[in-house]
């Protein structure tokens, strides 16, 4: 972990008992709380749902069991949808993905189709020469420029390869987007942990993968209804 990852993984070292040196690793538990939180905001809903549109069915006096079916079968599937994005966002799996870009924007297009947002990523090859983590680091970038979305819109990714390296751009576009005032806290590089929570941790997370792939998240929203992030490796 590099040394701009230090608020998620701190080390430090000390002594035992012995007079030896102790070499310790704890990570950020209420990072971790804020992220779990999250990710149990997003599917405590649509599982909710399932429960629901059972019910319903077992209810013999209840006329309107293909409403009840469909219910159950969208929940069901917005909750496939997350589980399976969030598994690749914020896990191991995520780092293993590689070049797989196809799989990311299955994943990515189910994932905001469930908040009145459409997904318009180019159909083009991963680039050749990248980060590791990249397209980890996409998902997260889109599940952010998600936010900024209130209203539904468009997202864009861009991976653009060039001579030197690669840019990633993630553009939100819509009808009053922009950043949440509690979201811009959690962007600032001395973001104080005490400031963080469910609805902001989604900005911090992200620009703390990217920092710790050596580059940095920068955010232009000089233009209303507009939102887009960039980072450049």
């Amino acid at each position: 972990m590099r040394q701009d990852g230090a608020r998620l993984l701190r080390r430090w070292s000390g002594k035992n008992e012995s007079g030896s040196v102790v070499m310790t690793s704890q990570i950020d538990f209420r990072v971790l709380e804020l992220l779990s939180s999250r990710l149990c905001h997003d599917l405590v809903g649509p599982i909710g749902a399932v429960g629901n549109g059972l019910e319903l069915l077992e209810d013999e006096s209840f006329d309107m069991a293909d409403d009840a079916m469909k219910l159950a079968n969208a929940s069901a599937q917005q909750a496939a949808n997350a589980l399976q994005f969030y598994r690749l966002a914020y896990g191991v799996a995520g780092s293993r993905i590689g070049s797989d870009f196809g799989t990311l924007r299955t994943l990515a297009a189910g994932f905001v189709s469930h908040s009145k947002a459409e997904l318009d990523w180019p159909d083009s090859p991963a680039p050749d020469e990248g980060p590791e983590d990249l397209g980890k680091l996409i998902l997260n970038m889109i599940a952010l420029a998600a936010e900024a979305l209130p209203r539904g819109g468009h997202l864009t990714v861009d991976v653009i390869a060039r001579p030197d390296g690669v840019t990633l751009s993630v553009l939100a576009a819509g009808e009053n987007a922009g950043l949440r005032p509690e979201a811009e806290i959690a962007l600032k590089p001395d973001v104080a942990i005490e400031d963080l929570t469910a609805r902001n941790v989604q900005g911090y997370f992200t620009r703390l993968l990217c920092r710790r792939m050596g580059s940095d998240l920068s955010v232009e929203a000089s233009v209303p209804g507009r939102v887009r992030f960039l980072a450049e490796f």
